[in-house]
Order: structure tokens, then sequence, then C-alpha cells
């Protein structure tokens, strides 16, 4: 991967989560933008780009790709079915959340699982 590859690369995680940002702030675009110092014009170059990427990839075969997350280790070693406060299930991904979960490592399973 070139030098300018990577590069672009790294804009397109960057502009990743600035949208997704903007998206859950409740802000219009316009509005959001604004207060990020950015155009709207560049919000949605970078979000068309983005999601023309997302439809590449649903429209390709799916190559065998696996990506691995670090999670923390759990503060105990074993929970009880009964103490679950939910379980999330994405495809074939299913997501215990126990009462008391650390809201950070959530919203990391949660991000994880988007990507997939």
């Amino acid at each position: 991967m070139t030098a300018n590859q990577l590069k672009h690369q790294t804009k397109l995680q960057e502009w990743a989560g600035a949208i997704q940002e903007c998206r859950s702030s409740g802000l219009p675009v316009k509005q959001w933008c604004h207060n990020r110092g950015t155009t709207t014009t560049t919000y949605y170059r970078w979000e068309r780009e983005l999601l023309e990427l997302v439809g590449d990839t649903r429209n390709k075969p799916q190559l065998s790709t696996t990506t691995f997350a670090e999670l923390p280790m759990p503060l105990e070693e074993s929970r009880i079915v009964a103490q679950q406060a939910a379980t999330v299930h994405v495809n074939d991904i299913t997501v215990d959340i126990y009462p008391g979960m650390d809201a950070e490592l959530l919203r990391t399973l949660l991000d994880a699982i988007r990507l997939c």
C-alpha cells in the first residue's frame, strides 16, 4: 500500500467515526459541520465515498476474512445466565449484557459488531 493510499484509508476511518458522531448527535448536518469547522460539501463527499465503499463490499462475494478486536478481560470469570440483563444477536454474533457492564466496553463491542 502506498503512502497516499494509507493516508486515504486513515481519512476514511476518521470520517467514518465523524459521520457516526454526527448522526448520533441529533444535530442537523449543517450545524454539526459548522460546530466542527468543516463544510457540508466535505461531509457529504466522505459520506458518499463511505456508502459507495459499503455498497461495493456488499455486492462482492465474501472472502474469508477475520477481524479481531482486543477486549479487556471481564471482572468475573463466570456468570449465571439468570443474571443477564439482555442478549444481543446480530447475524451469527451473540453478546450477553450483564448488570453493571462497563459502558465503554459495550460501545466497543457494538462498534465491532457493526463492522461485521
